[in-house]
């Protein structure tokens, strides 16, 4: 890892810990054991450190969903897996993280749900039509009307996590949308599969 990605590794953690805003170039330069001098040589501003922190998290996110779909055994796996993965990544998420990058970063932010929309829409329909050819799926579902429906659920999940007074855990929401999905689409052959897969892998 190179000093300026260990920069954006080191920023992510502490942004992720206890929110945007707060968080100064002072902060990230203590935090990192770097004057700030070193650290605008890297980083013009805080702007552009909080892009790249959010283009590195999404780049790594998008890779690994696509290392999970690779490797599934099938449409169902698939997405039981995915569920796993979102689960996990998300439960060390401050929720004024969130808040910080919607109400002060709200261009990166725009950014960041633009790429989320356009690659979670074009993973479910891949997974749509993968399940179909199993036999795992119906084949009157609209795949792409489908995906946009799901795209749509996930925000309000990110919504709900940046609430501070949220009385739902976040591998519930992701379990219940993922549930909801399923049953949605899924043939009797596709739901007693399901069903078995969700005892062996728990979110």
């Amino acid at each position: 890892m190179g000093f300026k990605e260990e920069i954006i590794t080191r920023s992510e953690q502490l942004f992720m810990r206890v929110g945007i805003k707060s968080v100064t170039m002072d902060d990230v330069s203590k935090e990192l054991g770097i004057s700030k001098k070193t650290l605008y040589q890297h980083f013009d501003n805080k702007d552009s450190l909080v892009e790249a922190v959010i283009d590195t998290h999404v780049e790594r996110e998008q890779l690994c969903t696509e290392e999970i779909i690779q490797g599934a055994k099938d449409a169902l796996d698939e997405m039981i897996r995915i569920g796993v993965f979102l689960a996990s990544t998300i439960e060390d998420v401050s929720p004024s993280t969130l808040f910080d990058l919607q109400k002060y970063y709200y261009k990166t932010w725009e950014t960041l749900m633009k790429k989320q929309d356009e690659h979670i829409i074009n993973s479910v329909v891949r997974n749509i039509k993968k399940g179909i050819t199993e036999g795992n799926y119906r084949e009157d579902v609209n795949a792409e009307v489908i995906a946009k429906i799901y795209a749509k659920a996930t925000y309000m999940i990110v919504d709900e996590i940046a609430s501070p007074n949220s009385s739902f855990s976040r591998k519930e929401m992701i379990w219940e949308l993922h549930n909801y999905h399923i049953h949605a689409i899924a043939t009797p052959k596709g739901m007693k599969l399901w069903k078995k897969y969700n005892t062996e892998i728990k979110y």
